[in-house]
Formats: structure tokens, C-alpha cells, sequence
């Protein structure tokens, strides 16, 4: 009995003679098929246009690198704040640039290789020394926000998470924690859409101002993360080829 065990031919269980769908690696389209139109996209040129409106309403008063012109209070008594400032908004900025390009489907289906260094200098140039440096700068700021702090973590992980999931080719995966990353990338912009706001409602109300203040940190990017779900739920079957 035990020489017929051992003499039997073996089968490979089926499992393994098929690559999950989350570890196939996305298809590139064929010659003459064709592409998915740009307006069945619509949130993509709407989302660049909100990101260059925000840089461009951010930088012009740090290009002189004057502090008193800063749009965020600086301690006087460190010296080390306003530098560090002006370094976060500049990652901050290639994180805004480069997650945009992530989500721009025509870029990973045509040039992958532009989609894969995007998405190291997203990560690299972009989310770590970006989060890196708010969680230096957060202690020095006028109002230390505890939803800020636990939004630069969880950026660091959703980001750190995409990172691996794509060098082990479960893109699935790795689109689902880039979504979540990007959720946290956009967060920073619903801080200015409050502020502006106020601004040009011209409301004088403290009370107003340090609820908006205070809940801005943490309602920006729990509202991303629910429509980021919205979208996996609703994209949900999808071919890998035609996701986001």
C-alpha cells in the first residue's frame, strides 16, 4: 500500500494552476479596441482643476519665503518652524500632483511605467516626508489637532499598504488602499473650501470659526473615506482594465 502512495502520479490542487484575479496584472488594451470614453470619467478633470485651484491659492505666499506672509501662524521663538512649513507644502504638493496622475486610468493602461514612477515619487517624495514633517510641525501650530495627527497615520499606512500590495502584484488590493490613501492626500483641501467659506460669507463669529477649526481635521477625510467606499462598492466586479 504505502509503495502504490508513493508511486501515484500527484495532481496540483486547482487552486494553484489559476492566479487569483487580485494578483493578475492589468491588461493592456488591445490594438483597434475601443478606449472608454473620457466623459464616462467625470471626475477626473473636475479633480485636477480643484487640486491646481488649491496650489495655486497655497503657494504664492511662501514664494517669497517670508514668514510674515505665511498663511499659517509661525512661533517666533522656533526658528525651525517656518522651513519645516514651507518643506510639508512643497511635498504636500507633489503628493496632490502625483496621487491625481495614480487615478488617471489613460496613463496606467498606455504607460505603465510613468504610472509606476508616479507612484514612487507619490510615496516617497510626496507621503512620507510630507506626513513626516506634519507630525514635526503639528506640536508648534496655534490649535495641535488630535484628528490631523491620526490623519498623517493613517495616510502613512493606506500609503504604505498600497506600496507593498503593488510590488507583490495583488492589484486589487492595492487599489483599494491607494483609494483609501488618496482619500487622505485630498483631505487637506476641505480645510481651505471651510476656511474660504467663512471668508467670503464673512462670518465674525468665533464660535463659529473654532468649530469649523476644530471638526475640519477629522470631517475632511472621514467624508473622503466614505465616498472612496461609495466608489469600491459601486466599481465592485468591474474588470481590472477598467478601474480606477
Amino acid at each position: 500500500m504505502a509503495q502504490n502512495l508513493d508511486t501515484a502520479p500527484r495532481t496540483r490542487p486547482a487552486t494553484d494552476t489559476a492566479a487569483p484575479r487580485d494578483t493578475a496584472a492589468p491588461r493592456t488594451p488591445a490594438p483597434g479596441a475601443p478606449a472608454r470614453a473620457w466623459w464616462r470619467r467625470p471626475w477626473l478633470l473636475p479633480l485636477g482643476v480643484v487640486v491646481l485651484a488649491f496650489l495655486s491659492y497655497v503657494w504664492p505666499p511662501y514664494l517669497g519665503l517670508d514668514p510674515k506672509a505665511s498663511l499659517i501662524p509661525i512661533r517666533p521663538e522656533a526658528p525651525q518652524h517656518y522651513p519645516m512649513l514651507v518643506a510639508h507644502i512643497a511635498t504636500g504638493s507633489i503628493a496632490l500632483v502625483t496621487v491625481v496622475l495614480q487615478l488617471w486610468p489613460w496613463l496606467r493602461r498606455h504607460h505603465p511605467a510613468a504610472h509606476r514612477w508616479s507612484g514612487r515619487a507619490y510615496v516617497f517624495a510626496g507621503v512620507l516626508p510630507s506626513a513626516t514633517l506634519a507630525f514635526l510641525i503639528t506640536p508648534l501650530s496655534m490649535g495641535p489637532s488630535v484628528g490631523t495627527t491620526l490623519g498623517g497615520v493613517l495616510w502613512l499606512v493606506t500609503t504604505g499598504m498600497g506600496f507593498l500590495r503593488a510590488t507583490q502584484g495583488r492589484y486589487l488590493s492595492h487599489r483599494m488602499w491607494m483609494l483609501y490613501s488618496f482619500a487622505f492626500a485630498i483631505n487637506i483641501v476641505w480645510g481651505r473650501v471651510f476656511v474660504f467659506t467663512l471668508t467670503h460669507l464673512e462670518v465674525q463669529s468665533q464660535t463659529v470659526w473654532a468649530q469649523v477649526t476644530g471638526t475640519a481635521p477629522w470631517l475632511g477625510w472621514v467624508i473622503n473615506l466614505f465616498l472612496v467606499q461609495w466608489w469600491l462598492n459601486r466599481t465592485a466586479g468591474r474588470p481590472l482594465k477598467d478601474l480606477v
